[in-house]
């Protein structure tokens, strides 16, 4: 199966199929020279998108339809209110696009905050900052202003998750995973075939 960028983007849009799995896709799209990109918060779409590269064919975004449990909705709320002006941090697109904070928990756990400078285990940090019922005594002292964080904590230095969690997660989280096997050998030229 040799797939062009338009016919990766179509098949992953078109699953679940049977036929073939969305890591199979994936994985055949990338040993033929297409790039696959992560889903992205502030580059996704509800469904995957060609992307632009400096190479030969087009890159694929995978979109939040990948994301398990993200409602469309809800990935609908996040594209619409991002427009063109990117989100900068998690709080900020809780308070823009008016989303739960448990969608926001599957984006972090399919890693869609690395555009934020933020881990999977960071973002999920960030997350249980916020409430979706906002506190009496913060509402009153927004009024009229700009929205304020309710809570300012000091940075926290989250563990590493390691290689082999990450793919665990990927795969649990998206069906896929756009990372190194963690048992991969690094100087072997064979395949499996």
């Amino acid at each position: 199966m040799t797939l062009q960028p338009p016919d990766t983007v179509d098949l992953l849009n078109a699953q679940p199929m049977g036929s073939y799995a969305p890591a199979q896709i994936v994985r055949d799209a990338r040993e033929h020279g297409i790039a696959a990109r992560p889903v992205c918060i502030n580059a996704s779409r509800r469904d995957c998108t060609p992307e632009p590269t400096a190479g030969r064919y087009l890159a694929v975004r995978l979109g939040f339809r990948m994301v398990a449990g993200l409602s469309n909705d809800d990935g609908a709320r996040i594209v619409a209110h991002r427009g063109e002006t990117p989100y900068t941090g998690v709080e900020e697109l809780w308070r823009r696009a008016c989303v739960p904070a448990s969608a926001l928990e599957r984006l972090a756990e399919a890693d869609a905050y690395r555009g934020l400078g933020l881990d999977r285990r960071g973002a999920l940090w960030a997350i249980r900052g916020l409430a979706d019922a906002a506190l009496p005594l913060f509402v009153a002292a927004d009024r009229g202003h700009a929205p304020q964080p309710e809570l300012v904590e000091p940075p926290v230095a989250l563990a590493r998750m390691a290689d082999g969690g990450e793919v665990v997660e990927d795969y649990r989280s998206v069906g896929l995973s756009l990372r190194r096997h963690p048992v991969a050998s690094r100087d072997c030229s064979w395949t499996f075939g």
